[in-house]
């Protein structure tokens, strides 16, 4: 779940490789969902898909903008905002690690804005500002990957095949 970069290694771009399914949810749940940019709640992305599903079997037939694969805002605003991502704290092509410390959950639009900086300059030109609640941070929010679960198991027919590596990932973490 985390941007492609294109390495400038050659002048061809390469791919690397997304995280595993279970490297993502275990700095998810360590993050509490929570961006550690802005600390906003970020959503689990393939829920909003299978929320999709449910609200056509329901009746509507209407056009929806809750799933498109690119994250494009016209078709998922929220995906676009606060899709659950994976940012590397020090950039993977100034020689960060793929590993969990070197990890941090993010939501779409402050991994794009952060792209390859350092973190004290990504947070000098956009300082973390205190969100005022008067409950504090949500102390139980799970991205929306319950919800996930839940509509997986009415739905299993429209289940990829990533659906269902995430569901074997997270049944791991269920209490």
């Amino acid at each position: 779940m985390t941007d492609v970069d294109h390495l400038a290694t050659d002048s061809r771009p390469s791919k690397r490789k997304s995280p595993p399914k279970r490297q993502c949810v275990e700095v998810w749940r360590r993050d509490l969902w929570l961006c550690r940019w802005c600390a906003r709640p970020v959503i689990f992305a393939p829920v909003m898909r299978l929320l999709e599903i449910e609200v056509r079997a329901g009746g509507h037939n209407g056009p929806l903008a809750y799933s498109n694969l690119n994250w494009a805002r016209t078709m998922s605003p929220l995906l676009d905002e606060l899709g659950a991502t994976l940012d590397h704290v020090q950039a993977h092509s100034a020689g960060g690690s793929d590993t969990n410390d070197n990890f941090c959950t993010a939501c779409t639009k402050c991994n794009y804005r952060k792209g390859k900086s350092e973190v004290a300059y990504f947070l000098g030109r956009n300082p973390t500002k205190a969100i005022s609640s008067k409950y504090g941070d949500p102390q139980h929010w799970d991205g929306l990957s319950a919800v996930f679960t839940a509509l997986a198991a009415r739905h299993p027919l429209g289940l990829t095949s990533a659906d269902k590596q995430w569901l074997k990932v997270l049944a791991t973490f269920r209490p």
